[in-house]
């Protein structure tokens, strides 16, 4: 169902994708008022932790090289209207086995990119970035535009930048039930219903408890970051941020005043939990040894045990590709869920194109039309699902 002019809208979820549906509505001077359990830029979802990787490189699924490009261009406009900075593009390191699927991905979108990237010999690499321990079977792909985002910023700077257009925000306050009700959706918090033409659901791992229809598609899980210092007499100064491909996954990004190296891993370490409201914290040595693993593995100037370690939360679907579509059972209700730990570079986009669609507006750009189709997002093994 697609919203008219007048119509009053509902942002559910203030964070990573929210924060920026919200700024693009207030852009179009709709009637918009986000609802937030925290307020923006709060650690406890998806968007904490100081870091996110941007990357114009693809290793999975490079139809979304030029989705990745309109992002840019909005990272920009983002930047510009809210006077911060929000990347520190130093450039980054995709590093894989020459053997890998994922590599020759990486190599082919290089290809696309041309002269922005340059592919780096083991020989070369070890050369120019002698702080990464590359297999002998390994090349590196230089990514020359990407680098590291501030998400706790870049989600406060949205917000504030709708609200500066007229937006609203309720926050610290939880959406205890959204129902079609006619033509119209009900929020309903712990303190009063109200009543919307349209609402825009981008509450991240929360959204399948808001939304028991959404199980089917969705699993929260649990994700893990360490945080590691050089080890004595040793230096990380120019270490670039970097993604090491399938099957050694991990990524990496230096802290912004290059102190430490933040440190993560892949799909198979990022556990289910029935909710963030209840998943531990605390993070024990085991659950952080995989992250020390790395460290060990591809960095012999990092001490191998975390100054700090930091668990988050997000929605994954059984492809890790995004659900972006209208809600199963409530047509009034667009759903922004399942970006599956890989959103963040392209939330710009990803709230833009959850504006124009509930505007009943075609995608900024014709290639990213696949997104709104809920067909390549499997549903979850009914085991998972439940």
């Amino acid at each position: 169902m697609i919203s008219l002019p007048g119509q009053k809208i509902a942002v559910i979820g203030t964070g990573t994708i929210g924060a920026q549906a919200l700024w693009q509505l207030a852009k179009k001077n709709v009637d918009v008022t986000g609802y937030e359990l925290y307020s923006p830029g709060h650690s406890r979802g998806a968007a904490g932790g100081e870091s996110r990787l941007f990357r114009h490189m693809e290793a999975e699924h490079i139809e979304y090289l030029p989705v990745t490009e309109r992002a840019d261009t909005i990272w920009n406009e983002l930047e510009m209207e809210s006077g911060r900075r929000l990347r520190n593009l130093t450039g980054a390191l995709m590093i894989g086995s020459e053997a890998s699927p994922s590599t020759d991905n990486a190599l082919s979108a290089a290809n696309s990119l041309g002269s922005t990237t340059e592919i780096l010999t083991r020989g070369e690499a070890q050369k120019r970035y002698p702080q990464y321990a590359l297999n002998e079977d390994e090349i590196a792909i230089l990514d020359k535009g990407a680098g590291t985002i501030f998400p706790e910023r870049t989600v406060k700077a949205a917000a504030d930048a709708a609200i500066g257009r007229g937006a609203r925000i309720v926050r610290e306050r939880r959406v205890e039930d959204i129902r079609q009700e006619g033509d119209k959706v009900s929020i309903a918090t712990d303190e009063e219903t109200t009543l919307y033409d349209h609402a825009i659901v981008a509450a991240g791992a929360w959204t399948a408890t808001l939304l028991p229809e959404m199980a089917q598609y969705l699993a929260t899980r649990r994700l893990l970051s360490g945080w590691f210092l050089p080890a004595a007499g040793r230096s990380i100064d120019g270490l670039l941020p970097y993604m090491r491909l399938d099957p050694n996954y991990s990524y990496g990004l230096p802290t912004a005043d290059g102190l430490a190296m933040k440190l993560g891993v892949g799909f198979p370490h990022h556990l289910p939990v029935t909710s963030p409201d209840s998943a531990p914290m605390r993070i024990e040595d085991a659950e952080i040894e995989p992250v020390r693993a790395v460290a060990r593995d591809l960095f012999p100037d990092l001490d191998d045990y975390p100054m700090r370690a930091q668990a988050y939360f997000e929605a994954y679907t059984n492809t890790r590709r995004e659900y972006m579509n209208f809600h199963p059972t409530m047509p009034s209700v667009f759903v922004c869920a399942g970006f599956s730990g890989k959103g963040f570079k392209n939330a710009p986009f990803f709230g833009e194109l959850a504006a124009d669609t509930i505007l009943g507006r075609k995608p900024s750009i014709a290639e990213a039309q696949f997104i709104l189709d809920v067909e390549h997002v499997a549903k979850l093994p009914e085991s998972r699902a439940e």
